[in-house]
């Protein structure tokens, strides 16, 4: 796959394979979509906490106004 990066992106990929950081741009770009797809996952899981209240109703675990002392 051939990508054309903006030239300071590329600097700063060859740098960091240049100083060992990653064994390659390969390994690089691996690490770099890994995190990208985890964000994204776990803006999905914050998404489903937030409408979870609304779909299955409250947590019985949680207490009501009624029951706080």
């Amino acid at each position: 796959m051939d990508v054309p990066l903006h030239p300071e992106i590329e600097q700063v990929v060859r740098q960091k394979v240049e100083s060992g950081e990653y064994p390659s741009v390969a390994a690089l770009f691996e690490e770099a979509l890994f995190l990208l797809v985890e964000r994204d996952w776990s803006k999905v899981q914050e998404e489903l906490n937030e409408r979870m209240p609304s779909i299955f109703g409250p947590d019985p675990a949680s207490p009501t106004e009624g029951d706080r002392p």
